[in-house]
């Protein structure tokens, strides 16, 4: 930096300021990017903050792969767009953060401060934009940035963390800030921090936790996101402790399926869109169903809630029943150093909801004239992933047969979005690779979700590395076209897609690739795929009549007529 004419030092400019806060404040090495003009100041300082710079394919990729590096750090992510249209872009990604409260911070570049945004050039006011998704701070000046930059830190860094947005105007990036003289405690206007509960509160709520545990006779608990450390690993050993030691079946909540090992024996399964029928059915019988650091949301109740006791240990509780105010993990750690004493009732009560999981778990492929039985892949994954893989799983009927048959152990991960958005598999799969290049990195994605933000298998990994992208192409939006045949047999919902050659699609990545069709094909072309370094997709045509992991097509009476090339696959 260059001293001013008096030989003082100037102070730094926003961008500078931001920069820092970035690199220093939030530990943030990495930046996810679709760079524009209006951005650019801060962008044009990665190099020299030391900070990974990657350059994505659009917004929305940028959002989901901002979202998986987060998940595997434990720490906020940071994303880099321009204007209106690039913040549009992101909304796909921020609105996963309701439901994954995950400490994001936005920085989009905007129009001068004097520009009128009814004639500006893409000058949408990211307030408008993004205020329903995020909390939005508009940077107006340099002095006022220390006090901005503590309420980010705050919202960032709170036991809910909320998704940030700084709005900052193109001229004001070269404005100097003066230095902070301390941090500042500026209240937020809204998405205020969940306030952190003490240990005495902690100790009060464990206690009557266990009180209503002890005097319920078939209670189950769903663990949930905020039972996370805060590298993001799951609680495993302490929750299968406590689950064994209460005699209590512990289901993991929405897409929070690598909370702990599940092979476990107090593993009891998860809950999610597609929970198998049986496992609703047993919900039914609970006389208490404890969330422990999870809220009961519309997905963990439906198709089996009536008015079933419910509590909530959560540090912003809500829905239906006793609401806890608390921190989950410190209530889990006061759980598992308790005295026990439960019934042989509930010691059967627990062991028949293991031997449920158990037995929904074993594969059970069908046979599909027109394509394969995507049971048959996940199974054979599940044998051959490393201990320590990591597994993006995008929306869609096909993360069925994941939730049911691939058994997530202890080093593991499962990132997925909760909110049910299509899109994230490949960029989360990216951002993985790019984090952990020595770990083996699946993407699983459906013929709809690879073609939204697939074009991410282009960023370029600085070792060559990529991901081993599994595809199921059903040639639809599967889980519409269930609805569909269900709610208006016989007419068009616009469900059906002509999908391209995927394996072509994926060479001219540069990505190897291959088509799977039949059942002897799957655990070789598998072993190729995770033997490569440099990346691999199969393409599986699974078939349309196979809805669900749990049930077929709607109104389907038999194997639809063979399709194509497609090799019919054998009798399991």
């Amino acid at each position: 930096m260059t001293s001013s004419a008096d030989g003082t030092p100037p102070g730094r400019t926003v961008a500078q300021a931001l920069a820092d806060f970035v690199h220093d404040t939030l530990d943030c090495d990495r930046i996810f990017t679709v760079p524009g003009e209006a951005v650019l100041p801060l962008v044009s300082l990665a190099g020299e903050m030391g900070v990974d710079l990657v350059p994505m394919r659009h917004e929305s990729g940028a959002g989901f792969a901002a979202l998986a590096d987060s998940w595997l750090t434990g720490r906020p992510a940071v994303v880099a767009v321009n204007r209106s249209p690039g913040a549009a872009n992101l909304g796909i990604a921020l609105d996963v953060t309701r439901c994954d409260r995950t400490p994001i911070l936005v920085v989009v570049g905007t129009s001068r401060r004097d520009q009128d945004r009814r004639t500006g050039y893409q000058s949408l006011d990211p307030e408008a934009q993004l205020g329903g998704l995020a909390h939005v701070i508009t940077i107006t000046g340099g002095p006022q940035l220390p006090k901005l930059l503590a309420e980010a830190a705050e919202l960032l860094r709170a036991p809910l963390p909320a998704t940030v947005v700084f709005s900052v105007p193109q001229d004001v990036w070269e404005e100097e800030v003066p230095a902070a003289d301390g941090p500042s405690d500026v209240p937020s206007s809204r998405l205020s921090p969940a306030p952190r509960t003490d240990d005495e509160a902690d100790r009060a709520v464990a206690e009557r936790v266990r009180e209503a545990l002890l005097a319920a006779e078939r209670p189950v608990v769903v663990a949930g996101r905020l039972l996370r450390s805060e590298d993001g690993t799951g609680p495993g050993e302490a929750l299968d402790r406590f689950a064994r030691q209460a005699l209590v079946p512990v289901l993991l909540g929405n897409k929070q399926q690598d909370l702990m090992d599940n092979a476990a024996p107090g593993y009891a399964g998860d809950v999610h869109q597609g929970t198998h029928p049986e496992t609703r059915a047993r919900l039914e019988e609970a006389d208490l169903v404890l969330f422990l650091g999870e809220l009961p949301w519309e997905v963990h109740l439906m198709r089996w809630y009536s008015d079933q006791p419910l509590m909530t240990v959560h540090p912003e509780p809500a829905g239906p029943g006793e609401r806890l105010a608390a921190d989950p993990r410190r209530v889990l750690t006061l759980l598992g150093g308790a005295d026990w004493a439960a019934s042989p009732q509930r010691r059967a009560w627990a062991e028949d909801w293991r031997a449920l999981e158990t037995r929904l778990s074993e594969p059970a492929p069908r046979r599909y004239a027109d394509g394969l039985d995507f049971t048959h892949v996940v199974a054979a994954l599940d044998t051959l992933l490393p201990d320590d893989a990591l597994v993006c799983l995008d929306a869609g009927n096909f993360g069925s047969w994941v939730h049911r048959y691939l058994k997530v152990r202890a080093q593991q991960r499962l990132l997925a979005v909760a909110d049910g958005a299509m899109g994230f598999g490949v960029p989360g799969a990216v951002a993985a690779v790019r984090r952990h290049p020595e770990r083996t990195v699946v993407a699983l994605v459906g013929d709809g979700g690879v073609l939204m933000t697939g074009n991410e298998l282009a960023v370029p990994h600085p070792a060559g590395r990529g991901p081993v992208v599994i595809v199921a192409d059903n040639s639809g939006y599967g889980a519409i076209r269930t609805q569909g045949a269900r709610a208006f047999p016989g007419t068009d919902v616009a469900a059906e897609l002509v999908s391209p050659d995927f394996t072509l699609w994926a060479q001219a990545f540069g990505v190897p690739a291959e088509r799977v069709t039949t059942e002897a094909e799957v655990l070789p072309a598998l072993r190729r795929a995770l033997a490569s370094d440099r990346g691999y997709l199969l393409h599986v045509p699974i078939s349309p009549l196979a809805a669900h992991a749990n049930f077929d097509m709607p109104g389907a009476t038999g194997p639809a007529p063979a399709r194509g090339k497609d090799t019919p696959c054998p009798t399991p």
